[in-house]
């Protein structure tokens, strides 16, 4: 298992991501994208 630092960093790099390609796209809903970064990001580094 990951260390918890490594896996809060990950999230925070998988947010900045999604409010970047939002905002490039000028469209989207932001808020199912940021709630599962925590998920996303459990399952792929941690599992």
């Amino acid at each position: 298992m990951r260390d918890i630092n490594f896996l809060v960093e990950q999230a925070t790099k998988i947010r900045k991501d999604i409010v970047q390609m939002i905002c490039k796209a000028k469209s989207g809903h932001p808020g199912g994208s940021l709630s599962a970064a925590d998920i996303v990001t459990a399952l792929y580094f941690s599992e």
